[in-house]
């Protein structure tokens, strides 16, 4: 598949690449696979891409305590692809959404249930600290054509300090893509994942030629 492309992952101003040597690439590579397959699920329009996106909890471990295993710090919180919920959604949309009914439920248990509001409350302290972690696989949008709000500025106000990007968008629908700009701009680090390029583009071979 060939494309045009208005941004490389190299001449991304602020955009880290994953090292060989981080000592959690596997397990941001096997996000990224999880991200492919759900993009692999969007259904293909002639007016937007299919994306692939999974929000992953990371809990971070006491100094003092004893080594946690990686597959214990890493948590899936939500899944999505491109207009999978109603409303011409984006992958990331998605996830964000799962994410906030699901804290609207648990909200909505312990206003209801004092004992447990009161337990939670307790063990709050004893939880280690989390980071969201969003993985893509491809760049966040900075504009939407609909009108509706960008994936950057989502993930912007959501919290999700960090996001793996598969591949930037291509310059197929907006000439100038600026989501990983500004992120970066707002604090948030975005990383490349090299090696899934072909296999991001690949669920739009009906709009890149």
């Amino acid at each position: 598949m060939t494309s045009t492309h208005s941004n490389s992952a190299s001449s991304s101003q602020g955009m880290k690449v994953l090292s060989k040597d981080d000592k959690d690439a596997s397990m941001h590579t096997h996000f990224m696979h999880l991200a492919i397959e759900q993009a692999q699920l969007s259904a293909p329009v002639p007016s937007g891409y299919c994306v692939g996106a999974v929000l992953v909890q990371e809990a971070h471990q006491d100094l003092t305590s004893t080594e946690v295993p990686v597959a214990d710090r890493f948590k899936v919180l939500a899944t999505g692809h491109s207009r999978e919920l109603p409303g011409n959604t984006h992958a990331e949309e998605c996830c964000l959404l799962k994410l906030a009914e699901v804290e609207d439920k648990e909200s909505q248990l312990l206003l209801n249930d004092p004992l447990l509001a009161d337990l939670e409350k307790k063990n709050k302290n004893r939880r280690p600290k989390t980071e969201l972690i969003m993985y893509s696989t491809m760049e966040p949008c900075s504009t939407r054509l609909s009108g509706n709000k960008s994936c950057s500025e989502r993930l912007i106000e959501s919290g999700v300090r960090r996001v793996y990007v598969g591949v930037r968008e291509p310059d197929h629908f907006v000439k100038t893509v600026v989501g990983v700009e500004n992120m970066v701009q707002e604090g948030i680090q975005v990383v490349h994942i090299p090696g899934f390029e072909e296999q991001c583009l690949a669920p739009n071979r009906h709009i890149l030629h």
